[in-house]
């Protein structure tokens, strides 16, 4: 088995062992990676220039949500369904160039929700519906999922009309007291976005995240390899 092989392995095999865990309440973990984007925390900004600029970013935010919140929605041009966000949402970001940082998000500035028209699915917020993050394409049944089962899909990011859309130049608070905006330098960049069904034990979640690590250049490969069969 090839590196590639075994990296992606063993992220899909820890995310397969969390997605078989027993589910209490309903409870659903939303998790979305977008790759290659530039961050401002605070006044200090890591801009990624280039796909191979150390200060790029990989970044992915989870979150827990509830099937019984879950809501459908209709505007001009989308439809699909909508879901609140329970408690913080984690924001783990990883740099090209090495080093990482987490914050946390201030409770109610997201909430989770799939357009099944235009086929994508995220993470939005007052600023826009695919802000702070959102993938779109791939070969996943967006049409048919309705955020309350296992999904996962590989597609791509910023998921937005244009790119002045993606760039809200809009701050999410953290509770560490810091502000966190994301920019998409760059479209189409790699992404991912799963759900599962179940409420992880601490250490599977962190072990999730661990993964997501692990595989996070194994899945910057696959991704790339999509894109040069489009």
């Amino acid at each position: 088995m090839t590196n590639f092989a075994a990296r992606l392995a063993i992220t899909f095999a820890l995310l397969g062992m969390l997605a078989g865990s027993p589910a209490l309440a309903n409870t659903i973990v939303y998790t979305d990676l977008v790759e290659y984007v530039s961050v401002q925390i605070n006044s200090t900004t890591y801009s990624c220039t280039s796909t191979s600029d150390p200060n790029c970013a990989f970044v992915w935010i989870t979150a827990t949500g509830n099937s019984s919140t879950v809501q459908p929605f209709t505007v001009t041009g989308a439809s699909g369904f909508k879901n609140t966000v329970l408690g913080p949402a984690t924001v783990s970001i990883g740099f090209n160039g090495g080093g990482s940082i987490t914050e946390v998000l201030v409770p109610g500035q997201i909430y989770v929700s799939v357009d099944q028209t235009n086929g994508g699915a995220g993470f939005g917020s007052s600023y826009s519906p695919t802000y702070p993050a959102a993938t779109y394409g791939g070969t996943a049944d967006y049409a048919h999922y309705n955020l309350q089962s296992n999904f996962f899909a590989l597609g791509y990011s910023g998921f937005c009309p244009n790119l002045a859309t993606c760039n809200t130049f809009n701050p999410l608070n953290t509770e560490s007291g810091d502000q966190l905006t994301l920019y998409y330098p760059f479209r189409p960049n790699g992404s991912y976005f799963s759900s599962t069904v179940s409420a992880p034990e601490p250490a599977t979640a962190s072990l999730v995240l661990l993964a997501a690590g692990v595989g996070l250049r194994a899945v910057r490969r696959r991704l790339a390899g999509l894109r040069n069969t489009q």
